[in-house]
């Protein structure tokens, strides 16, 4: 089976708290990259709401960051349109989706955090999500997410994109002829957002 490129895109979003307690989630910063792991869209977005907590140990997000952000309307537009007709891999993107208001049900997605083809090739003995920093150092052999900076939406996309590839000819496969290709999800199905 032969990939496409032009039809794969990866995506990682970055999110601040709103509201009382910082406890509800606003997008913050998305970055998608293309097959080949040339950024395509990076870009600071300032959310609908109080920022309450920048979460900054885990996003990377800063007050400074949201003096030029993009507003939230404009970007979830951008967004959605380069999304639109394309395979989108990310790393357990339910919270990317949940923040962009769309529904994960209307996307071809290819999750990297429940692919059994790469947390068998890892040798992980889980039947959950497996994180992406540890792919990444069993897989990669690299090492992300350990700067005191917080999280790169750019690097984690990068890194869902390069997992993607080692095993992409066989998800597609598996995919085409039916196969189950998630560990998980047993029980909860990606719920409409």
């Amino acid at each position: 089976m032969m990939i496409d490129p032009s039809k794969y895109v990866a995506m990682d979003c970055e999110m601040v708290g709103l509201g009382c307690r910082g406890q509800e989630s606003g997008l913050a910063r998305c970055s998608i990259v293309d097959y080949n792991g040339k950024v395509i869209y990076d870009k600071f977005i300032k959310p609908d709401g109080k920022i309450t907590d920048y979460r900054t140990n885990v996003s990377g997000i800063r007050p400074f960051n949201m003096v030029t952000a993009l507003p939230y309307h404009i970007a979830r537009e951008e967004i959605l349109k380069i999304l639109e007709g394309k395979i989108i891999v990310g790393h357990d993107p339910r919270s990317d989706f949940r923040v962009l208001q769309a529904d994960i049900t209307d996307y071809s997605i290819r999750d990297t955090s429940s692919c059994k083809l790469l947390i068998t090739k890892a040798m992980l003995k889980t039947d959950r999500r497996a994180s992406l920093k540890i792919l990444c150092q069993h897989l990669l052999g690299k090492r992300i997410q350990d700067g005191f900076k917080g999280h790169s939406s750019v690097e984690d996309a990068s890194a869902a994109m390069e997992l993607f590839k080692l095993v992409d000819t066989m998800w597609e496969r598996y995919i085409n002829e039916g196969q189950r290709v998630e560990i998980v999800n047993r029980f909860e199905r990606y719920s409409r957002y």
